[in-house]
């Protein structure tokens, strides 16, 4: 049996849709989604519908969580809440009630899932070293659990405390547990910029990371046309440290033109 494992999708509707399409040109049939299937980008309603549509198994995520929150925790920064208000007034009644009812962790047969950490899961704690993943083992319960949240494809097991990152595959081994991020379909960050689910054959024990190109300039332009943050489109089309740079010389540029007026 063949999962494609999805997270972090973040409203991106053109991620999504070749994700998606991707997955079914290999044969797969089962989804699951480990939350943040809203926020940052531009069609959080669409998504939601696709991702409910699927009838997957699908935990919530911090973007999720603060959507349908009274109100935005205070330590969400800047472009995040200014992100997170536009989508609070997108999503219709429908949407809210399905976003809040996501659990924050859940066991799916064999394997878990999970949006951050099974330790302290609403706390969305971030993994991103060997000691952080092993407060996580203390909880999982079983051999295999998937996570997303950080963007990065990544994974921790009980063979070797390490982190091993940007991996393209993994055969599992019997005797060991595996905490595997699966990157991000809607936000990918790092350096490749292609939208990235996971494929887990369940009778070859194996999770291979899969990338996908997609439509980035429509993405971006719905984006800029909804007047999100400069931020999130450039996360799109640039490098981490190209988008900083970028977004440095447009803050430079905007302060000397108020200068002269």
């Amino acid at each position: 049996m063949k999962y494609a494992v999805l997270s972090d999708i973040h409203a991106n509707l053109e991620a999504l849709t070749r994700v998606l399409e991707d997955a079914r040109a290999r044969g797969v049939k089962r989804f699951i989604c480990l939350g943040d299937v809203v926020g940052y980008n531009a069609n959080p309603g669409e998504c939601v519908d696709i991702i409910r549509e699927l009838g997957c198994p699908v935990v919530m995520g911090n973007h999720d969580a603060y959507t349908v929150a009274d109100e935005i925790p205070a330590i969400v920064n800047g472009r995040a809440r200014k992100s997170l208000e536009w989508t609070r007034q997108q999503i219709r009644p429908d949407q809210h009630q399905w976003l809040a009812q996501l659990p924050v962790q859940r066991r799916v047969g064999p394997f878990e899932i999970v949006h951050a950490s099974m330790h302290e899961p609403d706390a969305w704690n971030y993994v991103v070293n060997a000691t952080e993943a092993i407060l996580h083992f203390h909880f999982q319960q079983t051999a295999l659990c998937f996570f997303g949240h950080t963007h990065h494809p990544m994974y921790y097991s009980t063979k070797e405390r390490k982190t091993y990152k940007g991996f393209d595959s993994i055969a599992l081994e019997a005797d060991y547990q595996y905490f595997i991020n699966v990157g991000s379909v809607g936000q990918p960050r790092g350096n490749d910029k292609r939208a990235q689910y996971a494929l887990y054959d369940t009778t070859a024990r194996v999770v291979e990371m899969c990338r996908v190109d997609y439509d980035v300039a429509t993405a971006c332009r719905k984006i800029r046309e909804a007047g999100l943050p400069e931020h999130n489109a450039l996360r799109l089309e640039k490098s981490d440290m190209e988008a900083a740079a970028a977004l440095k010389l447009i803050k430079g540029t905007r302060e000397l033109v108020d200068s002269l007026k």
